[in-house]
């Protein structure tokens, strides 16, 4: 019986995704969305470097300008937007007595925008954030410590994350993960 139910950020409550990139830049923006979430920005997810620096690494770059508008925390609103429907679908399941947690890569910037837009302390029973525990998926470590950090067992556990890589990874530790690409996929599963 599931009872405890793990999701990413990305993908599911926020749009992290390159066409909303590119309807922000008004552009195909795939060169732009990979110099952007590529290299160092890994760095951003591990703690290890604030986002600021990392945009200030492309200074010299054609696209500093582009890259620096979406990723300025002060612009998230537009470049990493709620999804409201599944918010709401989200608070429904909370409802429904599911324990319910998130587990992300995520940069402090992100963390932070995301409290202020939904209360993720009332909402959610707890959360493993990349930025916080210098652990990134796919690393299964970073799946243990969920687990292990609220005693969840894994076979009451389900996790949706919109990338493949990380739902395998989940599935080599025990946890039963599936590939989002809608609230469908939720509730076929629950």
């Amino acid at each position: 019986m599931i009872k405890n139910i793990i999701f990413d950020i990305g993908g599911i409550l926020f749009d992290d995704s390159l066409e909303n990139i590119n309807k922000v830049l008004d552009k195909d923006s795939t060169n732009i969305y990979k110099k952007a979430y590529g290299g160092n920005f890994k760095k951003c997810l591990l703690g290890q470097m604030n986002v600021s620096k990392h945009i200030e690494s492309f200074k010299d770059d054609k696209d500093y300008n582009d890259i620096a508008y979406i990723l300025k925390k002060e612009n998230l609103d537009i470049s990493y937007p709620l999804i409201e429907k599944n918010l709401e679908y989200i608070k429904e399941i909370r409802g429904e007595g599911y324990n319910l947690f998130l587990l992300s890569n995520i940069t402090e910037d992100s963390y932070f925008y995301i409290k202020n837009k939904i209360d993720i302390d009332g909402m959610f029973d707890g959360g493993v954030y990349s930025y916080q525990e210098n652990l990134v998926k796919p690393d299964v470590k970073i799946y243990e410590l969920i687990i292990e950090k609220y005693n969840l067992k894994k076979e009451e556990t389900l996790f949706f994350d919109d990338k493949e890589k990380n739902v395998i990874a989940a599935n080599t530790t025990g946890i039963k993960g599936i590939v989002f690409k809608s609230i469908d996929d939720i509730k076929k599963n629950i």
